[in-house]
């Protein structure tokens, strides 16, 4: 059997890199939520990345790089990352990082869900199916975690839902034809202009280590964010939804090498069932045309 590599396999790929900085920026947040703000930590994630690109753009080039046909959709695009990212960062703060990132991933089925009645798209039995195994294997990880439920596990499972809207979102403006560097040029704003309020008021002075993992965290996060951007405007939302899983390797692989946190035999099992869905959604999709 001849592979075919298309845009829909591009996109695909670009959002499993995406995916796993997302699991690092939740793994970095972590790490500094003891001795940093809330908001300080939420301007990290935008801040830094800005001006990046502001400076790789520049000043000549900044007025058409925030050229958009949909400046109401890319304001509430860029609010539905900061959404999740301050919703996960209450979260980490109070539960373990693996938990908290299997109870986010309520959200592809808000995806499929969504995508037929947002975005006209069909919905195939491929990705139904991946979806439902991929969420089976979310179960299985997050399985002792179910047996104590708390109040804070509310703040992953509404992260998931603003989760959701991010990518459909993605999909709709990448489907209108935005650019995915002007996408992710709204997002970065609009992180920036909603966090640096809250950072100023309860500022905390890092330490140099500190303002590395900030760094990092800024990095990961703009990095992450250009990649969803360009994989959605690659592939239906309904098609790179299963791989979003591979959100939960990246969250236990940090979890293992920073805070030690060894997976169990579930955890190991619901790993496999991840991994075996999204190879049985890629060659699926893999050997069928854009």
């Amino acid at each position: 059997m001849r592979f075919v590599f298309t845009q829909k396999t591009l996109g695909i790929l670009l959002l499993i890199a995406a995916v796993g900085c997302f699991g690092a920026v939740d793994g970095l947040s972590k790490v500094l939520v003891n001795d940093h703000s809330f908001g300080q930590i939420v301007l990290a994630r935008y801040a830094p990345a800005l001006m990046v690109m502001l400076a790789a753009f520049g000043p000549r080039k900044w007025k058409p790089l925030f050229a958009t046909q949909r400046p109401v959709l890319q304001i509430i695009r860029g609010l539905t990352p900061l959404c999740v990212g301050g919703l996960m960062i209450l979260a980490v703060r109070h539960l373990p990082l693996a938990e908290a990132t299997v109870i986010l991933f309520a959200g592809p089925f808000f995806v499929v869900a969504l995508s037929g009645w947002m975005l006209g798209e069909r919905v195939t039995a491929s990705s139904w199916i991946g979806v439902a195994i991929g969420f089976l294997a979310v179960i299985m990880v997050a399985r002792p975690g179910f047996d104590a439920l708390s109040q804070y596990t509310v703040y992953p499972a509404l992260a998931a839902v603003f989760y959701a809207l991010l990518q459909l979102f993605s999909r709709s403006l990448g489907a209108a034809g935005e650019a995915p560097a002007t996408t992710l040029a709204w997002t970065l704003l609009v992180g920036t202009l909603v966090s640096l309020p809250l950072a100023i008021a309860d500022w905390r002075p890092p330490s140099l280590s500190g303002w590395l993992v900030l760094l990092a965290l800024g990095a990961a996060f703009g990095v992450a964010q250009y990649f969803l951007a360009r994989a959605f405007a690659l592939a239906p939302a309904n098609v790179l939804t299963p791989f979003t899983y591979f959100q939960i390797l990246s969250a236990v692989l940090f979890g293992i090498l920073v805070f030690h946190d060894v997976p169990d035999g579930w955890t190991i099992a619901g790993i496999a069932l991840i991994l075996g869905a999204g190879a049985y959604v890629f060659g699926r999709n893999a050997q069928q045309p854009n």
